[in-house]
């Protein structure tokens, strides 16, 4: 489904408190699957971002162990941890229906 991600950490530090609203979104088709996750060697709830149009390049790094934290009429917001290629770090997105 598509949807309008707003990510609130960076390599694990949650972002200023400014207004999700004024921040960064990327629109993308998100996809939440139970699969095998290798570099965590057992299955997990693995969130993807992909551009909507063509199987391109994930848009942010996939959201592993990825659970529904909150959940209001605007949206919802997606916690888990990613993987940079060296460290795993905590991250959540603030997720919106794209409009």
């Amino acid at each position: 489904m598509q949807f309008v991600i707003t990510p609130r950490r960076s390599k694990g530090v949650a972002l200023q408190s400014v207004p999700a609203k004024r921040t960064a979104a990327i629109l993308g088709d998100l996809t939440i699957a139970h699969r095998v996750c290798e570099s965590l060697n057992r299955h997990s709830n693995v969130a993807s971002l992909r551009p909507v149009y063509g199987a391109g390049a994930l848009l942010l790094p996939e959201l592993y162990d990825a659970t529904v934290s909150a959940m209001a009429r605007e949206g919802f917001t997606l916690s888990g941890i990613e993987f940079d290629g060296e460290r795993w770090y905590a991250q959540s997105w603030w997720c919106r229906a794209a409009q």
